[in-house]
């Protein structure tokens, strides 16, 4: 079907009906696709898609079980991460919980300022409570003694 043009190779393994229309998730859609059963998305791309903080991620993060293994070989735009998460979901999306998103990714490598704007625009929101805020800005300064 994708060699006479009725669906479109997105990904190994992957493919879409060139009729269905994209949007702004497609790409994380993809991701989730590509890593496979499980997959949820993780720390700066939450923040970005959830507009918490002034991040532009060049990488889709995506985050496995530990015991998930993934075949498919290494993708430029998709970062893999294994670990244990709290799950939510935004637009039928499953993400990591608002606080871990915050927390993973000032872990690996998010400037601390971002991570408290973060913080700061979800109490905003009323994306977090206030005591959730607390304990994170605690952590985060914590984070920038180290």
């Amino acid at each position: 079907m994708a060699y006479k043009g009725r669906l479109v190779h997105e990904l190994h393994g992957i493919y879409r009906f060139p009729d269905l229309p994209t949007d702004d998730t497609t790409q994380l859609r993809l991701a989730l696709l590509w890593a496979g059963q499980g997959a949820v998305l993780d720390g700066e791309t939450v923040l970005a898609m959830l507009d918490l903080c002034d991040v532009n991620p060049r990488v889709i993060h995506v985050v496995v079980s530990p015991g998930v293994r993934v075949r498919r070989q290494g993708r430029p735009v998709f970062r893999l991460h294994k670990g244990r998460v709290e799950v939510d979901y935004h637009r039928g999306l499953p993400i990591v919980s608002i606080p871990q998103a915050i927390r993973r990714a000032a872990e690996n490598g998010m400037r601390l300022d971002l991570a408290r704007q973060a913080v700061d625009t979800a109490v905003r929101k009323e994306l977090l409570v206030e005591s959730q805020a607390r304990k994170l800005r605690t952590e985060l300064q914590n984070m920038g003694r180290r």
